[in-house]
């Protein structure tokens, strides 16, 4: 299991450095036109803002995984709780279910947001993509969050074990 969600890891650090470059010469592109060219190049802000969508949504699950997000840090130290694993484990699986159910909220709402879209075949207006595509981003980012925060919650068994300790841990 370890091994795959490392693989996991490693293919989306290559993928958003790809997607990093690719934002980086389209700004490039847009500044330059803008400055030197003289011309506008309105599609620049639309494709921008599609890889920004995907990149922040699918980058926050993928951090909410690796616990790099916000957490219960002062929480955890102020209260002693990294000394006593089980309070420690109870604080970490409400964090996860919390995760997961604020995740949970947004994938149905997401998803008649995205049916209607797919239905009406709304588009933006400059590149004339379809808008769902866009919308899908913040879907996939709030699936990888529900699917991590199971995986977590699962993991979280190790805190209340009779001998856990977090130093090991």
């Amino acid at each position: 299991m370890e091994k795959g969600i490392n693989g996991v890891k490693k293919l989306f650090a290559i993928i958003f450095g790809f997607v990093g470059i690719a934002m980086i010469l389209v700004e490039t592109y847009a500044v330059f036109g803008r400055n030197v060219l003289k011309i506008a190049t309105p599609w620049t802000d639309e494709f921008l803002k599609l890889l920004f969508i995907w990149s922040i949504f699918v980058g926050a699950a993928m951090a909410f995984l690796d616990d790099s997000s916000i957490c219960l840090t002062l929480v955890e130290d102020s209260a002693g709780v990294r000394k006593r694993p089980a309070v420690y484990g109870v604080l970490k699986v409400i964090q996860y279910a919390t995760g997961f159910g604020v995740s949970a909220f947004m994938i149905k709402h997401l998803a008649t947001i995205i049916s209607t879209q797919m239905r009406t075949g709304e588009a933006t207006t400059v590149m004339k993509y379809p808008l769902w595509i866009l919308n899908m981003g913040l879907m996939v980012g709030m699936v990888l969050v529900c699917i991590f925060a199971v995986i977590k919650i699962v993991d979280c068994k190790k805190y209340f074990k009779k001998d856990a300790k977090l130093a090991e841990i």
